[in-house]
């Protein structure tokens, strides 16, 4: 074989075979790992307004307007916003249908009970099927505080505008 046939053979065993091989071990490795499930989007929160008046910043989230809360997802990771409503932050996690995200008051909540750095806990399961989301919000450090059942329904997408 002839030094230039040789180094084909061997560009082409590096370039390409090695690629598929690599290519066909990451898909066999890949096939039992699922995406986790879907929170993104706009929800609509109901949740009982005298109960939650009694936990620390409850008041802030029972006076809102259209109790709309926003879920920005990333993987299994997600944050929490109040688009109108709240200057509450929460970031969480999500694992199989369970999320847990915590809850914090800023400065500048109107909730005089909501103190700066307060934290709530978020704890719900989510169903994929009915685009439910159910669970408690707590305050982990108020033993007098009870924990307030919520549930919160997906909202339909906004359509899209010139779409076909």
């Amino acid at each position: 074989m002839s030094g230039t046939n040789r180094n084909f053979v061997l560009a082409y065993a590096f370039l390409v075979i090695l690629p598929l091989v690599g290519l066909a071990g990451i898909l066999k490795a890949g096939r039992n790992v699922t995406a986790p499930v879907s929170i993104d989007g706009l929800w609509t929160m109901r949740v009982d307004s005298t109960q939650i008046d009694s936990l620390p910043c409850g008041k802030a989230l029972a006076t809102l307007p259209d109790k709309t809360l926003a879920i920005t997802q990333s993987g299994r990771s997600f944050v929490v916003s109040f688009p109108n409503g709240p200057k509450l932050t929460a970031s969480g996690t999500l694992d199989g249908a369970n999320l847990r995200a915590d809850l914090i008051g800023t400065a500048n909540s109107s909730d005089s009970s909501c103190v700066a750095g307060r934290q709530m806990l978020l704890l719900a399961s989510v169903d994929r099927k009915v685009g439910l989301l159910a669970g408690t919000l707590s305050v982990p450090d108020c033993q007098s505080c009870a924990s307030v059942g919520f549930h919160a329904e997906r909202q339909a997408p906004a359509p899209t505008q010139g779409g076909h």
